[in-house]
């Protein structure tokens, strides 16, 4: 079972780059219609279950949420540079580098040293998965992608998505308890996003349509994300980021058939096979203690 809750942050967060991709606009109504859906979330879940939440409890959640936004926000606007299939596996690779690393690091996770040499095999074999899923055959001539605007976007974003994942760790407070400050924090730092990027232009933005039909993101990351800060004290870090990871494979193949996004032949080789690699490490991270 607490492999199963730390599988389904994949599922409902790997939709969410499928649907902003759909519903276009702007990152940054993208962002605000995501803060939106994923409060509701948890002010919903508040206000049913109303679990006690203490200062810090409420503190470093809520300074995950807001870095968060920032990564999320960079994102959204590398997928204006490049597509969801490409763009995936990158930011994967990243956080899979950083956020297992944290975890043994700070909280000492892996205790053994069997763990930790199959736990830092199975990441090897995840980033080698994600840079499969990535490859593009340089013979095919298509729309050029912006690789050297896209990249940076995704290594800055990928630290607001270490600190999100690694901040409710410090209280190793439940889901429940973490839920509505992170989702506070992911609010209140898409705003900040919003009107240091954008002015007094965010309040137009604020009641986009967009904006309003992108809140659908936010609930279903919400709803991953309570799974997720759930998975954390189950399975601790170093094992619930990863397995969260396999949300690629739904990013990846979504693109591919939603989005029509096109590969040839070798392509999608490699791309099965980097599917592959990341479903079976995941598994594998999954088990250690």
């Amino acid at each position: 079972m607490d492999i199963l809750i730390g599988i389904l942050p994949a599922l409902l967060w790997g939709v969410g780059p499928l649907i902003a991709t759909k519903f276009g606009g702007k990152p940054i109504e993208q962002l605000l219609g995501t803060g939106y859906g994923q409060l509701v979330v948890g002010i919903v879940i508040y206000i049913f279950t109303r679990p006690a939440i203490s200062f810090n409890e409420f503190l470093w959640p809520f300074l995950g949420g807001v870095a968060w936004a920032v990564a999320q926000y960079m994102q959204f606007s590398s997928f204006t540079k490049m597509n969801v299939s490409s763009a995936m596996p990158i930011s994967t690779g990243l956080q899979l580098i950083e956020i297992p690393l944290c975890g043994v690091i700070f909280f000492g996770e892996w205790g053994s040293p069997l763990a930790k040499l199959i736990g830092f095999l199975s990441i090897a074999l995840l980033i080698l998965g994600t840079t499969c899923t990535s490859y593009v055959d340089k013979k095919v001539v298509r729309k050029k992608m912006d690789y050297k605007a896209g990249i940076p976007l995704l290594v800055i974003g990928s630290f607001g998505y270490t600190a999100c994942s690694v901040f409710p760790r410090i209280t190793n407070a439940s889901g429940l308890v973490g839920l509505l400050p992170q989702t506070f924090g992911m609010m209140l730092g898409a705003l900040i996003v919003a009107f240091i990027l954008n002015g007094s232009e965010t309040f137009g933005y604020l009641k986009s349509k967009v904006t309003m039909k992108s809140g659908i993101i936010g609930i279903l990351g919400g709803l991953g994300t309570l799974a997720y800060l759930t998975s954390l004290k189950l399975n601790g870090v170093a094992n619930a980021f990863p397995l969260t990871q396999m949300n690629v494979v739904v990013s990846t193949i979504g693109g591919l058939i939603i989005l029509k996004e096109h590969k040839n032949k070798k392509e999608i080789t490699f791309t099965v096979v980097g599917l592959l690699m990341i479903v079976i490490s995941a598994i594998l991270i999954g088990h250690l203690e």
